[in-house]
């Protein structure tokens, strides 16, 4: 029996980690037809008939401000009034939200306007604990975020997260279990190594996709990378892919050694990714940003996955980044604010042997068939 789906997100089905998420899903869910209506600044090509204009998060600050409270608060918006009379005139069999942005407010809407179809909400991002608290201009909203939260929870059909990290906070908070689920990547996207790390005789390079949460913190392994390279006779490269910087903001002494790069598709990216000697994620090691370290899950983790190369972790020892890196054994951590115990994480990056077993583990324990299998249940049950 075929089921209609209307999925609703408030960033493009083509730019985001998140996209390329829900993209790997629902291509590999035969039977469940899925129409993506979006905000976005332009429309995107293959998924013009789901553009519903652009949103209010993140356009001008006083704008932005008033009506991020306004929808946080609960009071009606003509915004968000527009987009969920459209989808409640959707001809689907249940709704899809994702609670980005705009899509924590509909989903409630949603839930309170209509009691026949279900509403199911995935989570990559809390919002009081990494969009409030990334975020100066809604810092102060962290409270209202939390309740509709919390309330958003308790009223949805179902619910999925991004980690047992968030799965085991959203309990406490909601008494509620969501599942699990993360981006699907079939067997045969894995990449056999080919080379061992230290195989480029010239150059030490390093991979990176999107954006940095702390340059200081950044910018002091970009120093160890240098210490090490000099030490073993390479010169250090900082490959980065969609890291939207000005070039004067980079210290002197290491812009020479940063390449920045235009945002790619993801399949352009990878087989650079996976020239690179390692590559890099890192996590904010802030305490103010400590439910986002520990919630989340880096996306760009699936695409280091895909290129087969060692990662050097940055982060705090509780994330959802060090537990990926502690189970698969696909690279080392760094968390702490010693430069000594980064030097000594450097080296052991440089001795550690990450087999096609360790990748081809990561795949299926994180982006494997249960991924499908999880949202399958989800749209089948509902």
């Amino acid at each position: 029996m075929s089921r209609r789906i209307c999925l609703f997100t408030a960033h493009s089905p083509l730019i985001g980690g998140g996209s390329a998420n829900f993209r790997s899903l629902i291509e590999n869910l035969p039977g469940i037809s899925v129409d993506w209506n979006y905000l976005a600044p332009k429309k995107a090509s293959g998924y013009e008939d789901g553009y519903l204009g652009l949103g209010f998060m993140g356009g001008r600050i006083d704008d932005d401000i008033w009506q991020t409270w306004q929808m946080l608060s609960g009071k009606r918006l003509p915004a968000i009034d527009s987009i969920v009379n459209h989808l409640l005139e959707t001809d689907c069999d249940a709704y899809w939200i994702v609670s980005h942005n705009e899509g924590i407010r509909i989903a409630l809407e949603l839930v309170k306007r209509q009691h026949n179809r279900p509403v199911h909400l995935t989570i990559n991002d809390d919002w009081a604990g990494a969009i409030c608290a990334r975020s100066m201009r809604y810092r102060f909203m962290a409270g209202l975020a939390k309740r509709m939260t919390i309330d958003v929870l308790k009223k949805v059909t179902s619910f999925d997260v991004t980690s047992k990290g968030m799965q085991d906070y959203y309990k406490r908070l909601s008494g509620r279990i969501g599942e699990i689920s993360h981006r699907y990547i079939p067997s045969d996207a894995i990449r056999k190594l080919s080379k061992p790390l230290e195989s480029n005789s010239k150059q030490l390079k390093v991979g990176h996709i999107g954006s940095v949460y702390d340059k200081n913190d950044f910018f002091e392994f970009i120093r160890l990378v240098k210490q090490i390279s000099h030490q073993i006779g390479l010169e250090p490269e900082i490959n980065m892919w969609g890291w939207h910087i000005v070039p004067a903001e980079i210290p002197n002494e290491l812009r020479d050694h940063i390449k920045l790069h235009a945002t790619l598709p993801e399949s352009e990216i990878i087989p650079q990714l996976a020239e690179c000697s390692f590559v890099y994620s890192m996590y904010p090691m802030n305490r103010r940003m400590r439910i986002f370290s520990q919630t989340s899950m880096p996306t760009k983790l699936s695409s280091y996955v895909q290129a087969g190369r060692p990662i050097f972790g940055h982060g705090p020892a509780d994330s959802s980044l060090a537990e990926f890196l502690q189970t698969t054994g696909t690279g080392v951590l760094w968390s702490t604010t010693k430069a000594q115990d980064g030097m000594d994480m450097l080296a052991k990056l440089m001795e550690l042997d990450v087999s096609l077993e360790h990748w081809e583990f990561a795949r299926k324990r994180y982006y494997g068939e249960e991924n499908v299998a999880a949202m399958r249940r989800i749209f089948e049950n509902n």
